[in-house]
């Protein structure tokens, strides 16, 4: 087990099909990479110049979850990326509610 946030595999995938803006691709290497834009009223009013910002969230699966190391921000200011520390990861609290 990982010391890094996680989510079980099979709720995530039931999460994303209600949640057309959030996309899952899975890499051979059994490595994944979750992409979302936010689009509910509160978060577009926090974007940079008015343009979409996208996030990547990269991590791997293993034993049925999958744990995420890193949360990387795409937007028209450019691009942050942030290695996730431990399980309980502040920017990873939204995972809760899955």
């Amino acid at each position: 087990m990982m010391d890094k946030p996680w989510v079980e595999e099979k709720k995530l995938k039931e999460f994303i099909l209600q949640n057309r803006s959030y996309n899952l691709f899975e890499n051979k290497d059994n490595t994944v990479e979750l992409r979302f834009s936010p689009e509910m009223p509160e978060a577009q009013a926090h974007l940079p110049n008015g343009q979409p910002v996208e996030h990547i969230m990269k991590g791997i699966k293993e034993n049925g979850k999958i744990y995420f190391l890193s949360f990387k921000t795409v937007s028209s200011i450019g691009e942050t990326e942030t290695q996730l520390e431990g399980e309980d990861d502040p920017i990873m609290l939204w995972l809760q509610f899955i």
